[in-house]
């Protein structure tokens, strides 16, 4: 007795990985989640890129190429205003995605992946904006 470790060599003679299973039992399983789906062809998304966009890489976007451009000439002017680099304001799969949903409201912005809470609230304003087709938005000098 003198030496030895109790049973399951831990201290205190507690066994360890050999519980009752009552505890494991009583937690809950997680459903499946569905998984995200083409919104053009139906297929299964696999990358985080197609599921930012919520469309297959190689479907054809329905993009508003004006809004993209307009929002990356801004996201350009935030990101030097902040002195960070532009990805961080937003991707260039998050401007793609608001390009081509061209968002009306707060709500549907904040329903586009890399659209969180802060950055909606950050950028929001101007974001709508832009959809809506005001020019300037966010372009001109703090001074």
């Amino acid at each position: 007795a003198g030496g030895q470790a109790a049973a399951g060599g831990g201290a205190g003679g507690v066994e360890r990985g050999r519980g009752s299973g009552a505890v494991a039992s009583a937690v809950p399983r997680r459903t499946p989640r569905t998984p995200a789906r083409c919104r053009v062809c139906g297929r299964t998304l696999t990358g985080a890129g197609e599921m930012k966009l919520m469309r297959c890489e190689d479907c054809p976007s329905d993009m508003d190429e004006g809004v993209y451009e307009r929002l990356r000439e801004w996201r350009e002017v935030q990101a030097g205003r902040s002195g960070q680099p532009a990805f961080c304001v937003f991707t260039d799969k998050t401007l793609m995605a608001i390009a081509e949903s061209v968002p009306e409201d707060e709500r549907e912005l904040a329903r586009i992946p890399g659209v969180g809470a802060r950055k909606l609230n950050r950028y929001g304003v101007d974001v709508l904006a832009i959809c809506a087709g005001q020019e300037g938005v966010g372009l001109e000098d703090d001074d």
